[in-house]
């Protein structure tokens, strides 16, 4: 029987860790992935910061952390500073995950930048076992993100790396959206990395390369949650909508002169989420309630599929 546990990264509500708690307690749950807290990254957090500032509220209102959703990886391959820094990061990271009990931490394979990105593979794989030394008998495992622009971002490559890594401190996130805005099909790349996958995030994308909520736009959701359920999928099902942008920018888009031309992307885009959320053009839609959507239609597509919560 699958197990299958609804977390967000709860900054999408707001930055303030107060209101993060508050939402996901109003939406029944008591995971979260931490991003930004206070207006700080949690990778800009040591151990005793975070000891002090954090881990009581979150003790307090019973609330844990499904993975840490860190930035690690997310720097030039040859960023030499940047990657010497990141490892300092990612200790006290760790550090962080243990106490609050969670098994993974968010990273990711570099940007490549201008160059061939087969030409990097070595130094990726190179890089992503120094990352693994420190995590390695920690307890927790790093979660790589297919994000756009770094060396994983398509699944062959994924699949590359992690054969190439073969460590069972190394795991995969998948990212629908991510892979539609690589000019990927999700659901080939789903069935490329299904059996190796370990946790999602729920993020969907339009054909105009904006994020729109789950099940509306090319994320092949339907597939994907019918396969995992049937599979019997036990893990996290993160919520990252990225849709605050519809939250922020409709309602500029659609009545400032010549904006529907500047922007024509998110207007074309935003017309198609009113149509399929069913909201008037001039309705202001608050961060939170984008971010409910997301959680409504992902329990939607879960229900659909066949799925029973115990």
């Amino acid at each position: 029987m699958s197990k299958i546990t609804i977390s967000g990264f709860y900054d999408e509500v707001s930055g303030k860790l107060d209101a993060q708690i508050a939402a996901v307690k109003e939406f029944g749950g008591r995971y979260i992935c931490p991003r930004n807290i206070d207006g700080k990254n949690i990778a800009e957090f040591t151990l005793e910061e975070f000891r002090q500032n954090v881990y009581p509220r979150l003790e307090k209102e019973g609330i844990g952390f499904s993975s840490i959703g860190s930035p690690i990886g997310k720097i030039g391959i040859d960023d030499e500073d940047g990657f010497a820094k990141q490892k300092k990061q990612l200790a006290e990271l760790i550090k962080i995950a243990q106490l609050m009990k969670c098994g993974y931490i968010r990273i990711f394979s570099f940007y490549y930048g201008d160059a061939n990105p087969d030409s990097c593979h070595a130094k990726v794989v190179s890089r992503l076992k120094e990352l693994l030394a420190l995590a390695h008998g920690s307890g927790v495992k790093l979660l790589h993100e297919n994000e756009k622009k770094v060396y994983g971002d398509v699944p062959e490559r994924v699949l590359k790396i992690y054969r190439d890594i073969d460590d069972d401190d190394f795991a995969l996130c998948f990212d629908a959206s991510n892979y539609v805005q690589c000019g990927v099909n999700p659901r080939a790349a789903f069935d490329m990395l299904k059996d190796h996958v370990s946790y999602y995030h729920i993020k969907d994308c339009s054909e105009f390369m904006v994020e729109v909520p789950v099940g509306t736009g090319k994320g092949c959701y339907d597939y994907i949650i019918k396969e995992l359920v049937d599979r019997n999928y036990s893990g996290f099902m993160t919520l990252e909508p990225h849709t605050f942008k519809y939250s922020m920018l409709k309602l500029p888009v659609y009545i400032i002169p010549f904006m529907p031309l500047i922007l024509r992307k998110y207007f074309k885009a935003f017309r198609l989420v009113d149509k399929k959320m069913r909201v008037g053009a001039l309705r202001h839609i608050s961060r939170k309630e984008v971010f409910f959507w997301q959680y409504k239609n992902l329990k939607n597509l879960l229900n659909k599929a066949g799925y029973k919560d115990e």
